[in-house]
Formats: structure tokens, C-alpha cells, sequence
């Protein structure tokens, strides 16, 4: 598949798919242009647009730390996609490293509202709302999946937008949160986000393990978890969306191919199994 650069090659992506699967990663990225400040300071100053006038100061506690590989990890899904079954996702993938934009906060904090640094992340979701409105418009429905990295642990975290606190209840049908996959959940939160055709479970099932939630581990209990960023929190009511943290052995070493594999064939099967996998 040949990419495409965005702003100042912000970020790269593949806007011709054939299939309703759409594949982000916004915190891969290692290239630091040596004209944006970075966000080190974690100020945000918000300006009036009549005078220019300092209106307050905002501080934020930024996150700067790259997930890495996982640019290269979202690539092989992709590539494993195309190679085994002929599906071409829409991929969206961030070039620029993590201290100079953040793609997956707000745009405050993801940028300090800095010029250069609000062009990038504006062309990063430029590029995922086209993704998401071809998706909708060739199909239907589909699905995207935010890829991170993560150090808390040799786990797998799926983010449906559910907390640590609403993951560890025994019963998840009759709460009144939201999840980022309410349109597939229906009636069944209990079956679609920790069953047997949750995203966790067919991972696990296809080799990657553990995985919270899923049959087998239905609740993350103590564990550090997170629930899902700026993206499938600002997307899911236009594509069903999930956040997955994968930890640094599956998606490095010398089976960082093979967890590609076995993450691209959960992905063909939850989505078949879920009667959402469509393609032309």
C-alpha cells in the first residue's frame, strides 16, 4: 500500500481501502521538527479572538512518552490485512513524536495551541473523519481501532470507554454508562464487551493473553487499566470504536510479526462473528 504524507509529514496514511476497517495510531511517531516547541512546559494559554488578550493560563500534566513500535506494529496488521485476505484498511498513523503533538488529547493539550503543532494535529483528523466518512458512506458501519503501547504490565487492555471501577462489576447490562461499541452491545454489554464475541476473548483465543476484559479475565480488578483517549471518546458516535493497549513483548522482539498476524486475524473474526466485516 503506498502511503500518503499529511502537513509537513505530520503523519501518513492509506485513504483507498475496501474494507470497513479503519487502523490509527497516534503515539508512534519520532519525528521532532526543530521549529515546534515541545510541550514540556504543559501550558495552555487561551486568547480572546477580538484583542489578543490573555484571558487565563491552563496547565496541563503531559504525557510525552512514545509508544514504541507501534507505528511498525499498526503497518504489519495492516500488511497481514492485505496479504492474507486482500483487505486494504484505512490507516492513520502519526509521524510526529509525542513531545510536539499529542493526536489524542484534545487540542489544547495536544498542542499548546502552538501554530504548528494545531496544523499537524487538524491534518491528523482531517485525515481520520475522512476515513471515518468514507467508511460510512461505502458501507454503512465499520470499525476503528486506536493502537497503544503500554509498561504497566505483560497484559493486553481493551478501551470501550469503561473504568477499572465499571469493568469489575458483576453485571455490566443494566448500567447507564456508554461504550464505544453501544450500537453492536444492544441488550448484551455482558457478551460484546467481556464474552465470547469480545474483541479480548478472540485475542486471546488467536494466541495474544492475557487480555482484560475478556471470559477469562473479565475484570482488571487492581491493575492499572485504561479506559480509552481523546479518540474513540471524540468518534465512537459515528464508527464503532475500541482502544487496544498492547504491552511492549507483543509488539517488539522476534514475534512482533507473528502478534500482527494473530491481532489482524481477531480483527477479521470479531468482525465477522459480529456480522460488521464488509469489503468491495
Amino acid at each position: 500500500m503506498e502511503y500518503i504524507d499529511g502537513y509537513r509529514s505530520c503523519c501518513k496514511y492509506y485513504c483507498k481501502g475496501n474494507v470497513n476497517i479503519i487502523l490509527s495510531a497516534p503515539h508512534g511517531g519520532s519525528l521532532i521538527p526543530n521549529d515546534v516547541p515541545d510541550r514540556t512546559e504543559g501550558i495552555c494559554i487561551r486568547r480572546s479572538d477580538e484583542n489578543d488578550t490573555l484571558l487565563d493560563k491552563q496547565f496541563y500534566n503531559t504525557k510525552l512518552v512514545k509508544d514504541i513500535h507501534t507505528d511498525e506494529f499498526t503497518e504489519n496488521v495492516a500488511n497481514e490485512l492485505f496479504e492474507r485476505w486482500n483487505f486494504k484498511p484505512f490507516i492513520i498513523i502519526g509521524k510526529w513524536h509525542r513531545q510536539i503533538v499529542d493526536f489524542n488529547r484534545e487540542i489544547r493539550e495536544g498542542t499548546l495551541n502552538h501554530p504548528e503543532a494545531v496544523s499537524a494535529y487538524e491534518n491528523y483528523h482531517l485525515n481520520l473523519n475522512n476515513a471515518i466518512s468514507h467508511v460510512n458512506q461505502l458501507f454503512g458501519k465499520g470499525l476503528l481501532l486506536d493502537i497503544h503501547g503500554h509498561s504497566q504490565g505483560n497484559y493486553t487492555m481493551i478501551g470501550y470507554m469503561l473504568s477499572s471501577n465499571q469493568l469489575n462489576e458483576d453485571d455490566l447490562s443494566h448500567s447507564s454508562f456508554a461504550t464505544s461499541i453501544e450500537s453492536l452491545c444492544l441488550s448484551n454489554r455482558n457478551e460484546y464487551i467481556r464474552g465470547k464475541k469480545s474483541f479480548g476473548t478472540i485475542l486471546e483465543q488467536n494466541g495474544i493473553e492475557p487480555v482484560y476484559p475478556s471470559l477469562t479475565h473479565p475484570k482488571p480488578e487492581s491493575r492499572t487499566f485504561f479506559s480509552g483517549g481523546y479518540t474513540i471518546c471524540n468518534y465512537f458516535s459515528k464508527i464503532n470504536a475500541i482502544q487496544t493497549e498492547l504491552p511492549y513483548v507483543i509488539r517488539t522482539g522476534e514475534n512482533k510479526c507473528m502478534n500482527a498476524q494473530r491481532f489482524a486475524q481477531t480483527i477479521v473474526e470479531y468482525m465477522q462473528i459480529n456480522n460488521l466485516l464488509m469489503s468491495n
